[in-house]
């Protein structure tokens, strides 16, 4: 059963056993990281489209030899802020072959390119 956070908050003040009401905190908390994940990957996508927008008004494309942005280019942007990046923690990550993961990190250092620019 799925409760929105106002009715968490209530049932874990109600006298319920210590189990259920500890499940109910985890259930609150998974929440609010699914919440906080998703705010992060919109900001990312915002981000990426400004850039885009910003080159497509200069004449040209950021991505010319990318025939599609790959679905896992906002979740691989935030790796990026937070380690080195390579060919084969993409792979374990996103359990993804090696030209994929390649690709997806060409893609990202452009992004982050043009993004410092």
């Amino acid at each position: 059963m799925v409760f929105n956070e106002q009715e968490l908050r209530k049932i874990i003040q109600a006298p319920i056993s210590i189990d259920m009401k500890l499940d109910l905190i985890e259930q609150l908390h998974h929440q609010s990281v699914q919440k906080t994940v998703s705010e992060t990957q919109q900001s990312i996508l915002e981000v990426i489209e400004k850039v885009l927008s910003a080159e497509r008004i200069k004449g040209n494309t950021i991505l010319d030899s990318i025939e599609h942005v790959d679905q896992f280019l906002p979740d691989t942007l935030v790796l990026a802020q937070k380690k080195e990046l390579t060919i084969p923690c993409l792979q374990r990550t996103f359990k993804i072959g090696y030209n994929r993961a390649n690709q997806l990190l060409a893609q990202c250092k452009r992004v982050m390119n043009e993004e410092g620019e």
